[in-house]
């Protein structure tokens, strides 16, 4: 299992939209195979940074969301201060 965060800072005031736009795609994202969880979290200390925590059944997975998100993220370039901030984590249980 393959879990991935994305750490997002919107521009400033844009918080609540861009987790309205990454709940939206979320929807989305829970549609992939091999996708187990899409889920958009927003900072109790700053409402402009976002953290997404995603897992994936394998790599294969993971690159074929990649190419999705691709078309899915195409509206997110006014709400995002740059680029997020991303990191991979494999599951050791």
């Amino acid at each position: 299992m393959i879990g991935v965060t994305a750490v997002m800072t919107a521009t400033p005031g844009n918080g609540d939209a861009l987790v309205d736009a990454m709940k939206a795609i979320a929807l989305e994202v829970e549609k992939e195979a091999g996708n187990h969880c899409y889920l958009v979290h927003q900072s109790v200390d700053d409402a402009d940074n976002v953290l997404i925590y995603e897992q994936y059944t394998d790599q294969d997975a993971l690159a074929v969301h990649r190419e999705h998100l691709k078309e899915l993220g195409s509206g997110l370039k006014g709400l995002l201060a740059g680029r997020p901030e991303v990191r991979q984590f494999i599951l050791k249980s």
